[in-house]
Formats: C-alpha cells, sequence, structure tokens
C-alpha cells in the first residue's frame, strides 16, 4: 500500500510527533501514559525489542500474502484495533474513523463500552468487522441490553475485558484534573487554545459522551451525577463466575481480554471460551505487570489447541507486529498507533495508520522469506 500521507509522516512514530503538536498536552499525556512510573510501559518496549527472527534466503518460495482467518472470518491482515475508551478526546468522530477504516482494510475493529461512539454508529461504519468490548456492568438489565444491542446491530464477537478490578493509578492524568468530570483550570484552558485545530474540531463536535451507555444516563442532569453513575455501574470485578455466565448468555463468539498467566487461559479455555486476548492493557493498570511477550508461547503451548490467542500491548510497528505473531500470536491488536493516527491527520489518518503497518509488516516477511503470517513462528531466533 503506498499512501500520499507519507512525505509527512512515514511511520507511527512519526503520526505519535505530530499528535503531540495537535492536540493539548492533558489529551496527549492521557494517550501515551501508563501508571504510576510508567515501567509497564517501558517494559513492554524491551522485551519487545528483545525478539527477533532469522531469515531463511534461499529457501523462500513466494511472496507474502497477509490475509489470515480469526474466529471463522477472512480478514486481509492479521492485526486490529484495540478497544479505545473516550477515543473522542483526542480527535473528535475518532472511533467512527477508526471503525470505516477497519471496514476499507478489512482488519477487526473493537469498540470499547467507554467509546465516544455508539455500538449503533460504528455498526454503520464497520460492519461485519465490528466486534464490541464490554466492560460488564453491575446492572444485569444494563449488561445483557448492551449485549443485544450488539446483536441486533450484527455484531458476532464480543470481547470481555478482566484486567480492570480497580482503576489503573495514572498521576499525569491526576495533576492534568484529567477526569469524569474534568476540572477546568488555568493551565487546561491554555493547553486548549494552544492547539487551535482540536480546540475548533471540538467545539464544533461538542465534548467526547460515553455514546453507548447514555440511554441510561437520560435522567442525569449533570457531568458529576455522570460521573458517579460510570464509576458505580462499571466498576463490577470479572471472576470465573461472572464469565461462565456471560458465555452461556452470549450466543456468539467470546472474547476474554487481559490474559496474562497460565491458569487464567487454561479457565478460559474450560468454559468454551473462542479467544483470548494476552495483555497488559497497554502498561495502564499494573506497573509491575510482566510484558505479554513473557507468556505468549507458554500460553500457546498450554491453550493454543483449544482457543486462539490474540495479543495486545507495546505494538509500535510492524516490525513488533511480526514479532507476537512470530511467539504464537493469531491476530495482533494495538490501540495507541491507531489515535496517533486520527491525532495527527485526523479521518485520513485511520486508513495511514493501516497502511504504514501492513507495508511495515509485509516489508518485514518478505525480507524473512515468509509467505503468511501463521508461518512467522518458524522465523523465531
Amino acid at each position: 500500500m503506498v499512501s500520499k500521507l507519507n512525505s509527512k509522516a512515514a511511520s507511527i512514530a512519526d503520526l505519535k510527533l505530530r499528535t503531540k503538536n495537535r492536540i493539548p498536552k492533558f489529551a496527549y499525556e492521557y494517550l501515551v501514559g501508563g501508571c504510576n512510573n510508567d515501567r509497564a510501559i517501558a517494559h513492554n518496549r524491551d522485551a519487545l525489542d528483545h525478539v527477533f527472527l532469522q531469515p531463511s534466503y534461499l529457501s523462500r518460495t513466494q511472496a507474502a500474502s497477509l490475509k489470515t482467518t480469526a474466529l471463522g472470518a477472512e480478514y486481509d491482515a492479521p492485526f486490529g484495533i484495540a478497544p479505545l475508551g473516550l477515543s473522542g478526546l483526542i480527535w473528535p468522530k475518532a472511533a467512527e474513523y477508526h471503525a470505516a477504516a477497519a471496514k476499507k482494510a478489512n482488519i477487526p475493529y473493537i469498540l470499547s463500552t467507554l467509546a465516544s461512539t455508539s455500538i449503533e454508529d460504528a455498526a454503520a461504519c464497520a460492519g461485519n468487522n465490528l466486534w464490541f468490548q464490554l466492560y460488564p456492568p453491575k446492572d444485569q438489565e444494563i449488561r445483557l441490553d448492551l449485549m443485544q444491542r450488539a446483536q441486533q446491530v450484527g455484531c458476532n464477537n464480543l470481547v470481555v475485558t478482566i484486567d480492570v478490578p480497580v482503576a489503573g493509578r495514572r498521576p499525569n492524568d491526576i495533576k492534568n484534573g484529567l477526569s469524569v468530570p474534568p476540572k477546568i483550570t488555568l493551565k487546561s484552558i491554555y493547553q486548549t487554545v494552544s492547539r487551535p485545530s482540536w480546540a475548533m474540531a471540538t467545539g464544533l463536535n461538542g465534548m467526547p459522551q460515553f455514546a453507548s451507555m447514555q440511554p441510561y444516563m437520560s435522567k442525569l442532569s449533570n457531568l458529576e451525577d455522570v460521573a458517579n453513575y460510570i464509576r458505580s455501574t462499571l466498576k463490577e470485578p470479572v471472576n470465573l463466575s461472572m464469565l461462565e455466565q456471560l458465555r452461556q448468555q452470549w450466543p456468539g463468539k467470546l472474547i476474554v481480554k487481559g490474559v496474562l498467566n497460565v491458569a487464567d487461559a487454561k479457565h478460559c479455555a474450560a468454559i468454551n471460551v473462542d479467544a483470548i486476548i494476552v495483555s497488559n492493557h497497554g502498561g495502564r493498570q499494573l506497573d509491575v505487570a510482566c510484558s505479554p511477550v513473557e507468556m505468549m508461547q507458554e500460553i500457546v503451548d498450554s491453550v493454543g489447541d483449544k482457543l486462539e490467542v490474540f495479543v495486545d500491548s507495546g505494538v509500535e510497528s510492524g516490525v513488533d507486529i511480526a514479532r507476537y505473531l512470530a511467539l504464537g500470536a493469531n491476530m495482533v491488536f494495538s490501540g495507541r498507533p491507531y489515535m496517533y493516527g486520527v491525532g495527527a491527520f485526523g479521518k485520513q489518518g485511520a486508513n495511514h495508520c493501516i497502511d504504514i503497518l501492513y507495508s511495515e509488516l509485509e516489508q518485514v516477511m518478505n525480507q524473512l522469506g515468509c509467505s503468511s503470517p501463521d508461518e512467522l513462528v518458524k522465523f523465531l531466533k
């Protein structure tokens, strides 16, 4: 794929820099930050950088094809867009742009429960490429209604996130007053005014909302009430009992996100989960968490014949995608790169980010002499 934006941004790092210079500091720090001292983010990067692949120049057979199959569906690449909460904070309509770009590129798009776009609007953009990520509400009626809405728009894949039993502690967000409701300060006003493109776009579209949750908050009159509602409603830790119940309630494919040890992976396999996403939440929840890199092969060896093993966390390039595939992943997800895309270029940036990742992965595979994503495991050094 060749993009006309390559001359302005030829890598995810370029998109990240443009985003930093285009959105307010409080929004940028929310996007790139982890929790506590950001050690988990640094560890994700270090772990990936220690994964090397070994080429086989005289054994190549044909040019690389990135096409792959996941959960019975065919996709044009072995990577997808991870769920992104409050994505409209980075750029208005980011979720719609991502959903439409995923459909165009034929890759999975996972909509977060806390995205700035509703299930219905996301489905209109993503079509069959839509997956829905659920933070299970305490209220059973709301939980069932969210799942029913996903089914009604044709979504077959439900992603249940298990690694948020409590909110991550993020010092930059605390200092920046980035909470629900947000705290308006002279500093945040200055940061907003200094980014006129973001300020204008946000002004035209309004402050981001938790769009899928809006039907259940119609009687709430102010931001403080909304904040308290979200905190109390979506604060139900996912345990094995709840997961078993969700398995019984959801008729489609069930994916569990946030698995980071073999025991949890085996529990998922035992209750007939269809796939897991090995993840440390991009370093945003537990600062002492191990990297998915360290756990992938052990988890794949333990349950890879019983369910599909996907992965996210720390991906910053097509090279990183190749690394995770070589470790045994069936599909690789990431969130921040796609946000850098829309932060840098708006709607066009969503497509451009996918083009970059696709081109980088394709180049690595052709360089190695690898003809398909599932063959990358043969090239792990």
